[in-house]
């Protein structure tokens, strides 16, 4: 009694097996082509790859009107101050150096500086 059992009971596993095998494969093959989609041709990776290279002409043409549009750099930032107070151009290396011949308390320079003081005060 126990072989025909255990017999029995192994057809039932493996039939079981089989049909869930087939339900496994099957429905989604039969959803997919009742639902009228069309499968994936390809991958994106093979898109990437198969995009074609940008060309050098149009890539240094945008290289160069990048650098067209940036703006230029004002006349006052192409000179950076000294550390005795002289002014020096970046682009020329000439240096210029500002002095007053007027001693401060002089009063020549005190009248000159109130003069000017009123007149930034008037603006």
């Amino acid at each position: 009694m126990g072989a025909g059992r255990r017999i029995d009971m192994i057809e039932r596993v493996l039939v079981g097996g089989v049909l869930a095998m087939a339900a496994g494969l099957g429905l989604p093959a039969v959803a997919a082509a009742g639902a009228g989609q069309v499968p994936a041709t390809s991958s994106i990776i093979l898109d990437l790859v198969n995009r074609p290279p940008e060309s050098r002409e149009r890539a240094f043409s945008e290289d160069i009107k990048r650098d067209a549009l940036a703006p230029r750099p004002s006349a006052v930032d192409e000179w950076e101050p000294q550390p005795d107070g002289s002014m020096r151009n970046k682009k020329t290396g000439i240096s210029i150096t500002v002095r007053n011949p007027c001693p401060p308390g002089d009063i020549e320079h005190e009248f000159a500086l109130a003069a000017y003081n009123r007149s930034k005060s008037r603006r």
